[in-house]
């Protein structure tokens, strides 16, 4: 029987992407749960109108566990993030899940990570997001063999994780909101945990899928997301550290990624390989993101 000291709370922040939701709860209706462990689900709707009420309410009907919906009016992801720890604490968790609203659950997501977790005796373990296209996500993937379970992970994001609260309770950790509107404050997040000796564990077999919607799958939004994500790279470092120490560290990066970007590009019109191709637009948006980041010219991909 579960008691206050194992309640997960699955947590996820939502703004305006119902159909996204949709899936993403309805897979998580199907998933396996834990034995002697309570599940809830908390979603927060970042979206004044509650636009994801309808949606919350019609697949709360369909899962078997306790479910909350709140609004958090505040904009921004690390608002709703917030919120989202705050509620999970209100309810006893021992256990914090996230995953983005735009993601689907395999059917022993939740179970691996719990065993991942029981099994490293360590305080956040990490799964892999793995891409898709269409509307539902596969039964089986293929594990990563470079990066086996028990291993150590660079970049912990809220895509899938399951961490102790006592991140939030001991540590007084909580996202910080310089980076509502541009992003990477997961990073951020699990950056400081591990600067406060907490400890994270990949887990290759609690897998969560991430939806390729037709608007993703094109070399412009892969220009987007790497410039952006370039940018976000020098922003969070300095949040930290100085600008001097900023440019010294990443004005080098940028002009290999430029090196990089040119020497893949002409390899692609020698090979004409397309992934080649790919490769010099990520370098190439990268390398570009790095300087905006040095010369304070941000993005705010997540304001609207």
């Amino acid at each position: 029987m579960a008691t206050s000291n194992n309640i997960i709370a699955i947590c996820i922040a939502t703004y305006n992407r119902p159909g996204l939701l949709a899936s993403c709860l309805d897979s998580i209706s199907k998933i396996d749960v834990p034995e002697n462990y309570k599940t809830i689900i908390i979603v927060v709707d970042n979206d004044k109108e509650k636009s994801a009420e309808n949606t919350f309410t019609k697949f709360a009907q369909c899962i078997n566990f306790e479910t909350h919906y709140y609004v958090e009016p505040d904009r921004g992801i690390c608002s709703a993030r917030n919120c989202l720890l705050d509620q999970a604490l209100l309810y006893n968790a021992s256990y914090i899940a996230f995953m983005d609203d735009d993601e689907q659950a395999h059917k022993k997501w939740l179970v691996n990570l719990i065993i991942g977790i029981e099994k490293y005796n360590c305080d956040v373990v990490v799964g892999p997001a793995i891409p898709f296209k269409g509307t539902s996500a596969p039964d089986t993937f293929v594990k990563d063999p470079k990066h086996p379970s028990g291993s150590k992970t660079r970049n912990i994001s809220t895509a899938n994780v399951l961490f102790n609260t006592r991140l939030i309770t001991e540590l007084n950790l909580r996202f910080d909101r310089y980076f509502d509107f541009i992003g990477c404050e997961d990073h951020d997040f699990f950056d400081r945990a591990k600067k406060l000796n907490v400890s994270a564990v990949w887990v290759d077999d609690a897998a969560t899928f991430e939806a390729i919607t037709p608007e993703r799958n094109t070399r412009r939004y892969l220009m987007f997301r790497h410039f952006t994500g370039g940018i976000n790279v020098v922003m969070r470092f300095r949040r930290h550290h100085s600008l001097i120490h900023a440019w010294f560290r990443y004005f080098p990066k940028s002009i290999g990624k430029f090196i990089g970007a040119i020497y893949t590009l002409l390899i692609a019109a020698f090979v004409s390989h397309s992934a080649n191709f790919d490769k010099s637009i990520v370098k190439l948006s990268n390398g570009t993101g790095y300087l905006f980041g040095l010369m304070n010219i941000v993005f705010e991909r997540y304001r609207y």
